[in-house]
């Protein structure tokens, strides 16, 4: 009798459906979750939601941004757009008199919606920017790693 349960277990958890979705906090409060579907309350809690499969190329595209970020004589990016999986980079470059400037939206299309996050805001100085996204991939990996 407690073979059939082993193997039961085993059979019915290959059966078991993979997590489909990495939700981060925007915030670096709420702890790093997985979940199956994207649902209205992860958006009002503040999560930005990527692909699982995705995560590992998400986060090298944000250090290097942030390594862009923290190079005051590298040049910045191009206005451009792309994506990694589900999330699309939305990249603006602004040149002030002081220093060219980025502005960064992240964007991920899921099941119920669109969630949106401000990575970088041009409005702050490039050393600002490049502080909260080392900060924020601190958070980050020490969920995913």
């Amino acid at each position: 009798m407690k073979h059939f349960f082993y193997v039961a277990f085993l059979f019915f958890s290959t059966y078991c459906s993979a997590q489909k979705y990495v939700l981060i906090d925007k915030n670096m409060i709420l702890p790093v979750t997985y979940t199956n579907a994207v649902t209205a309350q992860d958006n009002f809690k503040g999560y930005l939601p990527v692909t699982k499969e995705n995560i590992a190329d998400f986060v090298a595209e944000v250090e290097k941004i942030a390594q862009l970020l923290s190079d005051p004589k590298a040049k910045k990016l191009e206005t451009t757009q792309f994506k990694i999986g589900s999330t699309a980079f939305h990249i603006i470059k602004v040149s002030l008199n002081a220093e060219e400037r980025m502005d960064i939206v992240l964007t991920t299309n899921h099941e119920t919606g669109k969630s949106t996050m401000h990575l970088c805001d041009a409005k702050r100085s490039n050393t600002d920017n490049a502080f909260f996204i080392s900060t924020w991939l601190k958070y980050l990996r020490g969920y995913i790693n």
